[in-house]
């Protein structure tokens, strides 16, 4: 039986810029996300887990140091030493602002209860996410690097998280929280033409994922298709949901009305 539990994932490129190698937090969005989850849990009583994104801060520096090919040796230990340290600040400023929208945080780093193998999550700790549920403090977690079994070390992304702990914890729905509304049938920030896909089943999921193209060479997280490949792998039978960051109440009217944005049912 599902639990009354939301999982929200806050992409990388809403509380940064991630087309540009270094980038500010985007502090009045994030400001205003929180601010509408918290107005949500007020009418509407739920469970919650928060995952956001690496964002620009420590993804550039996944693809200088290659961390995707695995440990090289020491440049790949200063890599992810560094990463680490970009990761953190960009997760105190998030956690910073939960605080002062009056919701109870408390940041689980993945690398710490989290290794691969190959790039895919072998073991997950989740008694502390757990713990904290149980006692109303939302856990936050983010993208991370992982020690892997085999590369040595490895990119964990947000999205592969939140598709194992949907399955793990049962979430009553999963939502995220995008640079653009939805799923479109091209890129909407290259074509001006391209159309919202407001729904996303098993019978236009392949030929969607097959028409979809890359743009940024540093986002290590693989974009909008990596967020579909991990809800198809984990989260069949799910509800999903897609929605727009930047667009004022997306994020509150899909938590409290279910709508907006591209609803996807594997």
């Amino acid at each position: 039986m599902k639990r009354n539990l939301f999982i929200i994932k806050i992409g990388g490129s809403v509380i940064t810029d991630k087309s540009k190698a270094r980038s500010a937090f985007r502090q009045k969005i994030v400001r205003r996300i929180v601010k509408e989850i918290v107005q949500a849990k007020k009418t509407k009583n739920f469970d919650l887990i928060l995952v956001h994104g690496a964002g620009a801060y420590p993804h550039y520096l996944t693809t200088k140091y290659r961390i995707s090919e695995g440990f090289k040796g020491t440049k790949s230990a200063f890599g992810f030493a560094h990463i680490k340290q970009e990761l953190f600040k960009l997760n105190n400023l998030f956690w910073s602002e939960c605080l002062k929208a009056g919701l109870a945080v408390s940041t689980v780093q993945p690398s710490a209860v989290i290794f691969t193998k190959n790039g895919k999550i072998k073991s997950f700790d989740t008694g502390f996410i757990e713990a904290l549920l149980k006692i109303g403090i939302t856990p936050v977690l983010m993208g991370d690097d992982s020690i892997d079994e085999t590369r040595g070390i490895s990119v964990l992304s947000g999205d592969k998280i939140v598709a194992y702990l949907g399955k793990k914890f049962k979430a009553k729905k999963i939502i995220f929280v995008s640079d653009v509304e939805g799923v479109y049938d091209k890129n909407p920030k290259v074509y001006k033409d391209a159309k919202l896909i407001t729904e996303i089943g098993k019978k236009n999921f392949r030929s969607i994922i097959q028409s979809m193209q890359r743009y940024n060479i540093n986002d290590a997280s693989g974009e909008m298709k990596g967020k579909l490949l991990a809800i198809s792998e984990n989260l069949t039978g799910f509800e999903v949901q897609i929605v727009g960051g930047f667009k004022i109440g997306a994020v509150r009217f899909s938590l409290e009305q279910s709508q907006g944005g591209t609803r996807i049912a594997l």
